[in-house]
Formats: structure tokens, C-alpha cells, sequence
């Protein structure tokens, strides 16, 4: 009897409005994740083409070049800061 009412409470669970909200909370986290690691290797494959261009060095008055590595150094770090993995694993889902 014990078995079937464990099911029983499983399945509940299962069916439960919260366990469906659950899951798509879990689905949004899995994709964000994603697009931060997508956005984290664009930032570095565009800083790798910045240093290794000399028409972007030419073309561009220091104070652009300056102006252009001082927002990948931020979006750089904007995106490290929210990639770390105990800030995603850990802080996110307690909510601390």
C-alpha cells in the first residue's frame, strides 16, 4: 500500500502547476547559460580580431581603439562576472 501511495504523490508532483513551472525555470537558466557562453567566446573571438587587425588600428583614432577595448574590457568582464560558475550554480538559485 505504501508503494502506491508514494506513486500516487509522485505523480501529483509531477502533474503539479509548480513542478511545470519548475521545469521551465530550469529550461530559461539552461538557455541563459548558453547564450552566456555563446556571448563569452564572441567577446573573445572580437577582441582577438581587434589586437590582430591593423585596418582597425589604422582606421580608428586612438581614442576610438581606446573607447572600443575599454566597452570589450567591460563586456568582458560583465560577462565573466555572470558566467562564473558558483554565481550561476550556487547564488542564482538560493537567491543570495
Amino acid at each position: 500500500m505504501e508503494t502506491k501511495d508514494t506513486n500516487t504523490d509522485a505523480y501529483t508532483i509531477l502533474e503539479s502547476d509548480e513542478f511545470d513551472t519548475l521545469l521551465d525555470a530550469v529550461e530559461l537558466m539552461a538557455k541563459a547559460q548558453g547564450n552566456l557562453l555563446s556571448l563569452k567566446r564572441s567577446v573573445e573571438e572580437l577582441k582577438i580580431m581587434m589586437e590582430n587587425t591593423e585596418l582597425a588600428q589604422d582606421e580608428f583614432s586612438l581614442q576610438d581603439n581606446a573607447a572600443i577595448y575599454n566597452a570589450l574590457d567591460k563586456v568582458e568582464s560583465l560577462v565573466d562576472t555572470l558566467s562564473q560558475e558558483n554565481y550561476v550554480n550556487d547564488d542564482f538559485i538560493t537567491g543570495e
